[in-house]
């Protein structure tokens, strides 16, 4: 067993300690500094004074002027009401001082004044500090905010919803206690492949070491694909992995199942189908009418998919599962007609696959790229963000944090379902960032055209440094999910 596991071993037992929260301070939202907010006093149910209200534009805020008479760690309560039926969902950021980013996460829709706890707790020295309350979508308001002194130890205790998929297998319900016990304490490293494995080996060579994640695309088993002579085999390098002690991750670049305009033109082909630009299929009619060719055909591509997913099952294997990845760019045809109907397109995957194919080995990795199109917390247990950056820019995305913690009511598990260039894993090391995993996107984002690292996006330095560093884990530091 490596010592950088033995390590973290204790680190997990730290963190299941039990805190109790011993005392309260509340203070009133009215008395703080304004910016693009207003004081009113319209809705019943707030204490003291009134309240502020925040508008329906991004980044109206509130600095609230706080006291703790101890150095220590303190959790934070907002009294909001956040409107039903807004057009736009109630988001809210908190900051500390300007400099301590805390937590960002979606309102719920109360209809009336009621208390949501901040998803992270924030660590403060004993004196004034400045809490800063920032509107990021939606109209509401808020009353107060209270501090709570935690008891118990420094490293915060999260706790995560159970599993979305009903009766999860074993294997799924290991790993996914697992990711919750390690946030903050390390980033699993991951590599995407298409049909084959040269980047692993690739990885292998320059490290000595091999990703904990193996990612995969059922992109050549769409039967709009296979009709052109393509053969998937991404499942049987799934099960290697599994087998090797890696992690699977999948996602699928659904080819539309009909209206393939397949000209001889950029991303016209008919291997170009899941983008936007290379078909012509109407999945909303197939939505509006479930007599239509358009939702058979949907659900048919749709099982078969659950049959590769059901192989993974039946050998025990869980899988991260992606599906209608980057649907707010537009670029990919599920994501065309609008957050609404993809949402209503996510929520039919998730139905057929949950409920008609009865598939437990599931943990769902949301990735719309925006907070808006978020289907819900009860069809996700992972919230990603796919970052390409610049060649050998090397970033903690801190931006990307805040806004993927916004999507959620309730903590969420993070992770980079896909990168180019590696986030800077020791900015995120000295940040504890909460982030699950990384991807790397195969290709020339891993490694030449000879099969070896190519260093283009993340230089080999730079590479093997990262993989060497103790917050990064590889599959050899995994534990065994399979006899768990």
């Amino acid at each position: 067993m490596h010592i950088r596991t033995i390590i973290r071993k204790i680190s997990v037992l730290c963190l299941c300690m039990t805190f109790s929260y011993v005392s309260a301070q509340r203070y009133e939202a009215e008395h703080g500094d304004f910016y693009s907010v207003r004081m009113a006093s319209d809705q019943g149910g707030y204490s003291a004074d009134g309240y502020v209200e925040f508008l329906s534009y991004d980044e109206s805020s509130v600095g609230i002027s706080v006291t703790v008479p101890a150095d220590g760690l303190y959790s934070v309560v907002l009294r909001v009401l956040a409107v039903p039926g807004q057009a736009v969902s109630s988001r809210v950021k908190v900051e500390c001082d300007e400099s301590t980013y805390v937590c960002s996460q979606r309102l719920p829709p109360l209809g009336q004044f009621g208390n949501v706890q901040v998803n992270a707790p924030v660590q403060l020295i004993k004196g004034s500090h400045v809490f800063y309350i920032t509107g990021l979508g939606g109209k509401w308001m808020l009353d107060y905010i209270e501090l709570n002194s935690v008891s118990g130890g420094q490293v915060s205790k999260i706790n995560f919803s159970p599993l979305v998929t009903a009766h999860p297998s074993k294997e799924a319900q290991s790993l996914y206690a697992y990711l919750c016990s390690m946030r903050g304490k390390g980033i699993l490293s991951g590599q995407q492949i298409y049909s084959r494995t040269p980047e692993i080996k690739a990885i292998a060579d320059i490290t000595g070491e091999y990703p904990a994640v193996l990612g995969i695309d059922f992109i050549d088993y769409s039967p709009s694909r296979v009709a052109f002579g393509t053969h998937g085999s991404t499942t049987q390098e799934a099960l290697k992995c599994w087998e090797s002690g890696g992690i699977v991750s999948a996602c699928w670049h659904w080819n539309a199942p009909a209206g393939l305009i397949n000209k001889n033109e950029p991303d016209k082909h008919w291997y170009d189908g899941f983008r936007t630009t290379a078909t012509t299929f109407d999945f909303v009619k197939g939505l509006d009418d479930h007599g239509s060719e358009e939702y058979k055909l949907m659900l048919r591509d749709i099982d078969v998919i659950a049959g590769q997913l059901k192989i993974l099952q039946k050998a025990g294997v869980p899988v991260l599962w992606r599906p209608l990845h980057e649907a707010s760019g537009g670029w990919f045809w599920w994501g065309a007609k609008g957050k609404d109907n993809y949402i209503r397109l996510y929520k039919l995957v998730f139905d057929r696959l949950q409920n008609y194919h009865k598939l437990n080995n599931l943990i769902w990795v949301w990735n719309g790229q925006n907070p808006e199109w978020y289907p819900g917390d009860e069809y996700a247990d992972i919230v990603s963000y796919d970052v390409y950056p610049d060649k050998r820019e090397y970033s903690a995305h801190t931006d990307k944090l805040s806004l993927l913690q916004s999507c959620t009511e309730h903590p969420k598990l993070l992770a980079f379902s896909e990168n180019g260039t590696l986030p800077d894993i020791e900015k995120l090391a000295a940040e504890c960032a909460p982030w699950s995993y990384f991807c790397t996107w195969d290709g020339e984002f891993a490694v030449n055209k000879q099969g070896k690292y190519s260093g283009t996006y993340t230089d080999e330095e730079t590479f093997k440094r990262y993989y060497a560093d103790d917050y990064v884990i590889t599959r050899g530091e995994l534990p065994d999910f399979r006899n768990k």
